[in-house]
């Protein structure tokens, strides 16, 4: 859904200490009401205490991930307040919440006058996102997966925890996520790859409308069915792959070159000098700044040979007929049968892996041929093994 209006910021007053219990903690408690950030006790300007409750009032920030900003203004009598030593104490100030987690990006510092007959203090005023459906929630993550509005703000996911619109999403090396969207389909974030949650709208008849932009690396998409008039898209820097058949991959490399490889059904491939339509079993690529190139097919299914069940002390050496046109391997091995969870990536040159160092239990694998351009072919049987030293 679309992100709600604009957020409107606060500027609140600290409640006075007879309205609030003294519960041992820094700043004698912490309540968020109404875009004010109301402590126990009045912060004063500066000080070990007022430094303390800080600290604590920045890790209740880090609690609560809707809130968008924090502000902090320091009061002060005019004869404190001028020649700039104000916004001096309330950058100062901000320091605090930065050095104990809060992102920078996110706290500002500010000087009003202080109230007549008060003495200086600081107060706090936040703004947070308005309460919005999440558009995807994290089904599986295998390694480091984060997330989070902007790229200096992620912080780690996992399984069960849900995304919103303009969110970013980033696996690490040898990490992937899968996502589940909310119109169903699954969203598969191989390693090294970064998206961003764009728009999805779910309307009347089944209609809907899905945008993902992804900045780096590979997704493989399996999409749900949609009414008449539906758009799913996923969009990198140089071209759009516009869905209307199942299932899917796409890579963005760091080249600007993109790939496309359909597996069931037909997606339509539109760069900024081109379209066509990609059907199931082949592939094409567009480089920067050019067409989309004539699909070719996309290399079969390996066969596997050993193991295809078992038991072993160590992990077995896996073996597979070669397939003619392939330059490299990949072999996923992992720890249930649709390769949700625990996953491992590996690139074998030839048609077989001694894999290092597989934990005890039940593994399943499978192995996906690489031509000499990247494209990734079908995947091969699921077979599984037993490791028990």
């Amino acid at each position: 859904m679309k992100r709600a209006a604009a957020w409107m910021m606060v500027l609140g007053l600290v409640a006075p200490p007879a309205l609030a219990a003294d519960t041992g903690e820094p700043c004698g408690g912490v309540r968020f009401e109404g875009g004010r950030i109301v402590t126990g006790r009045p912060l004063a300007p500066k000080g070990p205490e007022t430094e303390a409750c800080l600290q604590h009032v920045a890790a209740a920030l880090q609690a609560r991930p809707a809130i968008r900003s924090v502000t902090l203004a320091a009061r002060l009598p005019d004869a404190e307040r001028l020649d700039g030593q104000g916004i001096a104490v309330a950058k100062a100030a901000a320091e605090v919440l930065v050095a104990a987690g809060v992102p920078r990006t996110r706290v500002s510092a500010v000087a009003p006058p202080a109230v007549p007959g008060e003495p200086g203090q600081l107060q706090l005023a936040y703004v947070e996102r308005p309460a919005q459906p999440a558009v995807a929630r994290v089904r599986a993550a295998s390694g480091d997966v984060s997330a989070g509005p902007a790229q200096a703000e992620l912080r780690p996911r996992t399984m069960g925890d849900a995304l919103y619109t303009g969110e970013l999403l980033l696996t690490g090396p040898g990490a992937h996520a899968e996502l589940v969207l909310a119109d169903g389909s699954t969203v598969r974030v191989l390693a090294d790859s970064l998206v961003r949650l764009g728009t999805l709208e779910l309307m009347a008849n089944l209609r809907r409308k899905v945008q993902l932009e992804l900045l780096k690396g590979t997704v493989e998409t399996r999409v749900a069915a949609g009414g008449d008039g539906s758009v799913f898209e996923v969009r990198t820097r140089g071209a759009v792959a516009g869905v209307r058949g199942t299932q899917f991959r796409f890579t963005a490399q760091e080249d600007g070159v993109t790939r496309l490889e359909t597996l069931e059904g037909r997606v339509g491939f539109i760069a900024k000098k081109g379209d066509l339509d990609v059907v199931g079993g082949y592939g094409s690529r567009a480089l920067p700044e050019g067409p989309p190139e004539p699909p070719r097919p996309l290399l079969v299914a390996p066969t596997m040979v050993d193991p295809r069940d078992g038991t072993f002390p160590v992990a077995p050496r896996l073996t597979w007929a070669s397939v003619s046109g392939a330059r490299r391997y990949r072999v996923e091995v992992a720890r249930t049968a649709d390769f949700a969870a625990g996953v491992r990536t590996y690139e074998a040159r030839g048609a077989e892996l001694e894999v290092p160092d597989l934990g005890e239990g039940k593994w399943f694998w499978r192995v996906l041929a690489v031509d000499a351009d990247g494209f990734v072919g079908f995947p091969s049987k699921i077979f599984a093994f037993d490791v028990r030293p």
